[in-house]
């Protein structure tokens, strides 16, 4: 585990029965990075975030954040106080206005007295709040509008859009692009660049669409077989002969 890291593991090893998914897996990152998790199917990608999200409990192995031992600790536990997370499916309420799926993010912050909603004041600096979130992420105008008429990316924004309303040091996204047109590509990136560049979040990001993450991240990590095969700025990592033989062979 190193100090000055904001999220590291140490050892991590997942197994299903004989399987192994993480082999004695050891990361860290900086408070403010953005780093992006790349590899072939069946790396272990997204086992990473489920052990260091708490969903899967590793059968050996530490967590921790900002130097605190969370492995013991259960989902619920690391969602309230240190880890956002968002899915392969888009996790917003559909049936529900985009007006009202920031309002339950922006509640579950405690930012606001239980009796909010009758009191002026809070009203307005609810609606303020959800209008500048909204507008960053070019939605505004879907505001009273139920979720479900958005396209895919754009309900992918909205999530975004709850993301930056948490105070959890530590996002994990995982595959944003998928089921997002190429139009709305650019204005997903600049959302989570900013999610850390502005807001101060560190963000870790699993992602097929290599062009898309290598514009957006840091740093980026290769995973092979549930290890780290190699790790280093996305510009270097581009033009290693070896990312090639990780995807289509030698």
């Amino acid at each position: 585990m190193q100090n000055n890291s904001i999220l590291s593991t140490e050892n991590l090893r997942v197994q299903f029965g004989e399987s192994v998914i993480l082999n004695n897996l050891s990361f860290s990152m900086k408070a403010g990075e953005i780093v992006g998790i790349i590899g072939p199917n069946g790396c272990g990608k997204t086992t990473l975030l489920n052990a260091v999200s708490g969903f899967l409990k590793p059968a050996h192995g530490r967590v921790f954040v900002a130097g605190k031992d969370v492995t013991s600790m259960e989902s619920y536990q690391r969602a309230g106080k240190y880890i956002g997370r968002s899915f392969q499916e888009v996790g917003v309420f559909k049936q529900m206005t985009l007006e009202e799926n920031l309002m339950i993010a922006i509640e579950r912050e405690g930012d606001f007295p239980w009796y909010w909603n009758f009191s002026k004041k809070h009203q307005k600096k609810m609606d303020r709040i959800i209008d500048e979130a909204l507008t960053e992420v070019g939605l505004l105008r879907y505001k009273k509008s139920q979720a479900g008429i958005l396209s895919g990316g754009q309900l992918r924004l909205l999530e975004l859009s709850r993301l930056r309303l948490s105070s959890r040091p530590i996002l994990l996204i995982d595959e944003p692009t998928a089921g997002v047109a190429p139009l709305l590509r650019q204005q997903l990136g600049k959302t989570i660049q900013g999610l850390s560049k502005k807001d101060g979040h560190s963000i870790v990001i699993v992602e097929h669409d290599l062009k898309f993450l290598f514009d957006i991240i840091d740093r980026v990590v290769v995973m092979v077989e549930g290890q780290i095969y190699m790790e280093g700025k996305p510009e270097d990592i581009k033009n290693d002969q070896r990312l090639q033989e990780v995807y289509f062979g030698k």
